[in-house]
């Protein structure tokens, strides 16, 4: 029995020592699967992110492109404007020297 006692412990220890194996192995196994995963889920982060920075910066650019128009048409009619009321008081201005003289002739005549 002694043999027979010592091959079963040697089995025994070999199955042990396999399931060991194969228990680290898978292990390691799914711990590499996990980085290679965080290395996929952060590669995707950065190109979202870098995607997401490339729409912001289209997005700036054209709403400073649409400012930059509203601006010049802003200026545009702030000048008309203010041709306008230039011309508005010259106008004014004229009507008055045009009713002084008016007046200097109407006193001339009751003169």
């Amino acid at each position: 029995m002694d043999e027979r006692d010592a091959q079963r412990n040697r089995d025994a220890s070999e199955r042990v020592d396999r399931f060991t194996r194969e228990g680290y192995k898978a292990a390691v196994d799914q711990a590499f699967e996990a980085q290679k995963s965080g290395m996929r889920l952060s590669r995707r982060f950065f190109e979202n992110w870098v995607e997401t920075l490339d729409d912001q910066a289209e997005l700036n650019r054209r709403t400073l492109g649409s400012l930059q128009q509203l601006a010049k048409e802003q200026r545009e009619v702030f000048r008309e404007l203010s041709r306008e009321s230039v011309d508005a008081y010259d106008g004014f201005l004229d009507s008055l020297d045009a009713y002084q003289e008016d007046i200097s002739n109407l006193e001339e005549r009751d003169d």
